[in-house]
């Protein structure tokens, strides 16, 4: 039976998935929550997805085939987003699954407590581990949702969600903010989901967290994605961080919560930075001291969140100086058996 007025549609895009893609749909169509709708944006899948899409359409009257020419994960999205008709939207990656209840307890959450977002937790998934390990409870370095508040929060006042995983997959948004705030569009591109939800959030009035994993994120060898590639790709993380910048700072509330997101940039970045080809490392280097130059110069800067650690390093990173050039001016020796010790406040410390 087709819903005239679904209470949940669950977008999901679609590319180059077929491997994972039944365990996907599976999984949302097994919901304890009837009320929902599928769509699913065949995004010029060169692979069985266009087919695997249609037979699951016929199958139910619940979900909604949608192609389109390849344009992108944003615009695959925007175009699902635009096709719901549900009180509440939810995004779910075409190579990740879901528990039976997640979509349940999000609307039962959202409309107990009236919030624009309501978050769930989430594994990092990895089939390839043995049998009883492929499933990692994900935890931030800061913004812990399990550290959040236990009753609904406007996001500006609990700043820390502005350094946790962008994860805009394991949340349920209220329709008329998601329509507010499209993804990007840029085709190609990645990481278009840390802008998103940085607008996300400064936007929302009121937030909740399930502090339960409900979600199976997929992180593993041949997956195929940008968390695994080392070439050019890995670039456009610090243009989406400048992205985000510039919104939190039009939006008017970048220094309410720049201490966090200032740790999202800087570890984010420095995975990546880490990762890269050397061919593109000086590159990238010069893109994330660009992103971090100005904590550089802000007197009320305090680096609420980072370790000594991570505030020597993004100091040398935000001066634009690697550790190896900037050893005498930052008191960086190197170590006997490898690697450096940074003097700080009479400890010391690795790197």
């Amino acid at each position: 039976m087709i819903l005239d007025t679904p209470e949940v549609s669950v977008v999901v895009p679609v590319y180059g998935v077929e491997r994972f893609l039944h365990q996907c749909v599976d999984s949302i169509l097994a919901q304890t929550l009837q009320e929902i709708e599928i769509i699913l944006v065949d995004d010029g899948s060169p692979d069985a997805c266009p087919a695997i899409v249609d037979e699951y359409a016929a199958r139910d009257s619940r979900i909604v085939a949608v192609h389109q020419p390849n344009g992108g994960y944003g615009k695959a999205v925007n175009h699902g987003i635009s096709l719901a008709r549900g009180k509440y939207i939810g995004i779910i990656e075409s190579d990740d699954w879901i528990e039976p209840t997640m979509y349940e307890k999000l609307y039962n959450r959202a409309e107990e407590t009236g919030a624009d977002v309501v978050k769930c937790m989430f594994w990092k998934y990895d089939s390839t581990r043995p049998e009883g390990q492929q499933d990692e409870l994900y935890a931030g370095r800061i913004g812990r949702l399990q550290d959040a508040p236990d009753t609904p929060f406007r996001p500006l006042e609990w700043p820390p969600v502005f350094a946790f995983h962008a994860s805009l997959w394991s949340n349920l948004y209220r329709a008329e903010l998601l329509r507010q705030v499209p993804i990007i569009e840029t085709a190609g591109a990645g990481y278009q989901d840390l802008p998103f939800i940085m607008e996300i959030l400064a936007r929302a009035g009121k937030m909740s967290i399930l502090k339960e994993p409900l979600l199976h994120y997929r992180v593993e060898e041949g997956q195929g994605s940008s968390t695994t590639c080392n070439d050019e790709r890995l670039l456009r993380m610090p243009a989406m961080s400048q992205c985000a910048h510039d919104i939190l700072e039009q939006l008017g509330v970048l220094p309410a919560v720049k201490e966090a997101f200032y740790l999202q940039v800087f570890l984010a970045n420095a995975t990546f930075q880490r990762s890269i080809r050397p061919e593109f490392s000086q590159q990238y280097f010069d893109a994330y001291h660009k992103l971090l130059k100005p904590i550089a110069t802000d007197p009320d800067f305090r680096f609420t969140y980072f370790s000594a650690k991570e505030k020597c390093r993004a100091r040398i990173i935000a001066a634009g100086g690697s550790v190896r050039n900037l050893k005498k001016r930052w008191g960086i020796h190197r170590r006997p058996g490898g690697g450096f010790i940074l003097r700080l406040n009479g400890r010391d410390i690795d790197f």
